[in-house]
């Protein structure tokens, strides 16, 4: 299963990832897990064990619980809700994988581990994973956890064919969309904290999209596919995913990316003049710094900035 055609979209979080990987999902040839998977991009994940930066088995407990079930940050009552049914509240693998499956998988994986570290990981995402593309009677996956830029350089050693689509959104209005559903203490509390935020995950970005061979990321615009260079971002898309323009793909693409559902200016939102006016400089600095810093996405984000202000 290790050679069918994958997938990763990922980005800063809050930058369009979920739906251009709804959008794929429109298409013949991939289908698209519904959740972040998390456990082959995240801290204690795959470039965490292949770097020995955990154990083995520091791994498995994540992945048998947390990753499993997951309970949603900031959600009350967290240290009784793993005694109640899996419901509404819980995030996790459990959502699309059945347990016998995912049980079996990881067995495998466990015995497998020692001899060739590599390869159980790609069979464990795998055996876990492509089934449900089976299900859906498709080729190939597609999988949007964020990390997946930032760690790009572990998804291409252990999926060589795999190829990375980066989705880049205004840090104005992805940290404002992270404000607005702020769960960690550590998340930003108002639009300006918000574009700092956009930056520090857009450097964990940068670092895993140069560490890649070019033809194998693909870095576009949310901003340009709701409401700029609409039709060559969609059609880059198409071209680097070796994918035709289908009917249903196309339906999705016209009707849904429209940037009042991308919430485009957000950020604006129940600021004053000067407020809006000290994010807007925060933003710019940042533009500035990432383009004297030779970051592979400035001269898009630099781009969409200066058309569509």
């Amino acid at each position: 299963m290790s050679d069918r055609p994958l997938t990763f979209v990922g980005g800063t979080g809050r930058s369009g990832t979920h739906v251009v990987a709804e959008l794929l999902d429109r298409h013949s040839r991939f289908h698209s897990i519904p959740i972040e998977c998390r456990f082959h991009v995240n801290p204690q994940g795959f470039p965490d064990l292949l770097e020995g930066r955990v154990t083995k088995e520091q791994f498995l407990r994540k992945l048998r619980r947390f990753w499993w079930y997951r309970i949603r940050a900031g959600e009350p009552f967290a240290a009784i809700l793993p005694t109640l049914p899996m419901g509404r509240q819980t995030r996790g693998l459990h959502k699309v994988i059945p347990r016998e499956r995912f049980d079996a998988a990881v067995l495998e994986f466990d015995a497998a581990y020692e001899d060739d570290p590599v390869s159980a990981c790609r069979d464990l995402f795998c055996e876990l994973l492509m089934p449900e593309a089976d299900e859906a009677g498709k080729p190939g996956l597609a999988e949007m956890s964020c990390f997946t830029v930032a760690q790009a350089p572990t998804l291409v050693r252990v999926v060589p064919q795999a190829r990375i689509v980066h989705t880049v959104r205004d840090g104005r209005d992805a940290g404002s969309s992270k404000v607005s559903k702020r769960q960690k203490r550590e998340h930003p509390r108002d639009a300006r904290q918000g574009v700092d935020w956009w930056m520090g995950r857009l450097a964990e970005a940068e670092a895993g999209a140069r560490a890649v061979p070019a033809d194998r990321l693909l870095t576009i615009s949310l901003d340009e596919l709701v409401g700029g260079d609409r039709e060559g971002t969609y059609g880059r898309l198409l071209e680097f995913l070796e994918l035709s323009d289908e009917p249903a793909m196309r339906e999705f693409f016209d009707s849904e990316m429209t940037p009042e559902n991308a919430h485009r200016d957000r950020w604006r939102e129940g600021l004053s003049d000067p407020e809006q006016r000290e994010v807007q400089s925060a933003y710019e600095h940042a533009l500035e710094r990432i383009s004297s810093e030779g970051y592979l996405s400035a001269p898009l984000l630099r781009g969409v900035y200066e058309r569509l202000g």
